[in-house]
């Protein structure tokens, strides 16, 4: 009997198919009690990327590699940060995943920070985005390629320009 279950789990491995379901069944044990969190944490970087991806739109300079590339590497630093935080709150005992809410916590508010600019390159005359502009300068420059202190001028030429087509 146990002869059988080793030789059809060694058959099941000797895949690459069987392996990468080994390690997703690995995975997604481990997370079991921390679905939301990691599913929120997920879906804040998956919604930069869309805005990531309307801002360069918006700018005219769609770049779908580099903001693939980027988004991977957060979700492996940000998934790494998160899987060792989920083990601490695993070997310490807090059953209510303190530890991981509070990096997840972190990890939104930052994705959110980096979508509020990417949101006011393409609303800039949203009030709620307009008393941010000054906070959001450098994260601003850093997606139009521009010093902090021309990010306004290049927000207000981007916008005469797409107004002046419509």
């Amino acid at each position: 009997m146990i002869e059988h279950f080793l030789n059809k789990l060694l058959e099941v491995l000797s895949t690459a198919w069987g392996w990468l379901m080994f390690v997703g069944l690995v995975v997604m044990n481990f997370i079991v009690g921390y679905e939301k969190m990691v599913g929120f944490t997920v879906m804040a970087i998956v919604l930069d990327a869309v805005w990531g991806i309307a801002a360069s739109l918006v700018q005219k300079r769609f770049a779908l590699s580099e903001l693939a590339r980027d988004t991977i590497a957060k979700l492996a630093v940000y998934g790494t940060a998160v899987f060792v935080f989920i083990l601490i709150d695993k070997l310490t005992g807090l059953s209510g995943g303190l530890t991981t809410s509070i990096i997840c916590v972190g990890i939104i508010l930052v994705e959110m920070w980096s979508m509020s600019a990417s949101m006011l390159i393409c609303f800039p005359n949203m009030p709620f985005l307009k008393i941010l502009k000054k906070a959001l300068a450098g994260e601003i420059a850093s997606k139009l390629n521009v010093k902090p202190e021309d990010v306004t001028a290049a927000l207000d030429t981007l916008h005469t320009k797409k107004n002046e087509r419509h």
